[in-house]
């Protein structure tokens, strides 16, 4: 159960990184994209979110 919501957060903070790598602005107007770290940590609580959809209780 746990390590199907690690590995989507795992995935989620990737996400984030490549987020705002390639499309972030840097000029800082909008801190959801200008911050690398607020960008991981929100992918990261979205990927594990969704992650947690899959999860079968026993």
């Amino acid at each position: 159960m746990n390590k199907v919501v690690l590995i989507g957060i795992l995935i989620g903070a990737i996400l984030g990184y490549i987020y705002w790598e390639y499309i972030g602005c840097y000029w800082g107007t909008y801190p959801l994209s200008a911050v690398c770290w607020i960008n991981c940590l929100t992918g990261g609580i979205m990927g594990g979110f969704v992650c947690s959809f899959w999860v079968e209780e026993r």
